[in-house]
């Protein structure tokens, strides 16, 4: 079935499908009530080398060392242990940590983003405080491990904090994306199932009066009947039986009442 028999079959069926639709829409608006919308939180971090007053501006020059020390913390925070430590702090909406914004990890980007969403502000905007201060910790205890001084080490400054949060019906439409599919494929469907039905059932009584004008009529039996054959040996004993009443006890002459000549027992034993 391609688009167009279904097409005709909907608008053969357009009452079936006015209230299949009318119940859809139901579900789909109790599904956007039921999903509530999310709060979204941003923070962007940079990793930046170590100066002093003779020193260059820090934000001039970008060192390998920087997108190296922002791929080494993306994958510290990202193990599951950190994650169950931030979880214990308080970190409960869904955090997302990467140097790229959308998800992805770089190369060489000093850069590092931070998303939580989640269902309130205060858990989204905490999640984030926690990671950054994660974040932090860890690059400053890699580098006491590796005893950098002080005046080399690399830092975390934050260029966009999570002081904004936003609303994202993002859950929402996903929700309603599903449901609205599943939906509208299951109308479909029933709608087909419906109509084949009907026709299939039409069909029922047309065959059946076709079936019987196109049988053949019974075969005639060319023997005798049963009664036909009764009625002549009824007629063939009463024949016999009027022959014998009028018949001669003793027979003396050449014929009888039939006709049929007969051979006296005398001439029978001459010869």
């Amino acid at each position: 079935m391609d688009a167009l028999d279904l097409l005709r079959t909907v608008r053969r069926r357009w009452a079936l499908a006015a209230v299949l639709a009318v119940g859809l829409a139901a579900l789909l608006t109790s599904v956007a009530f039921l999903v509530p919308q999310q709060y979204r939180a941003n923070a962007s971090m940079l990793v930046l080398r170590a100066h002093s007053g003779e020193d260059r501006n820090p934000f001039a020059a970008v060192d390998p060392a920087q997108g190296q020390a922002a791929i080494l913390l993306l994958k510290v925070v990202n193990t599951p242990p950190m994650r169950q430590r931030m979880a214990a702090q308080g970190a409960t909406a869904e955090l997302e940590i990467s140097n790229e914004g959308s998800g992805t990890v770089a190369a060489d980007s000093p850069f590092i983003t931070v998303v939580a969403t989640g269902q309130n502000p205060e858990s989204v905007r905490a999640t984030v405080d926690i990671a950054m201060r994660e974040l932090r910790t860890e690059l400053k205890r890699r580098q006491d491990e590796m005893r950098v001084p002080p005046e080399g080490q690399l830092s975390l400054t934050v260029i966009v904090g999570p002081e904004t949060i936003t609303t994202t019906r993002s859950e929402q439409l996903r929700a309603l994306a599903i449901s609205g599919g599943i939906g509208l494929v299951l109308l479909l469907a029933i709608v087909v199932m419906v109509d084949r039905a009907q026709q299939r059932r039409a069909r029922v009584p047309f065959a059946l009066a076709r079936k019987q004008e196109e049988a053949e009529p019974e075969p005639v039996d060319p023997e005798p009947s049963v009664q036909l054959e009764a009625e002549r040996s009824a007629a063939a004993r009463a024949a016999v039986a009027r022959v014998t009443r009028n018949a001669p006890t003793s027979i003396d002459r050449e014929t009888d009442a039939l006709g049929i000549r007969y051979q006296r027992p005398q001439d029978r034993a001459s010869r």
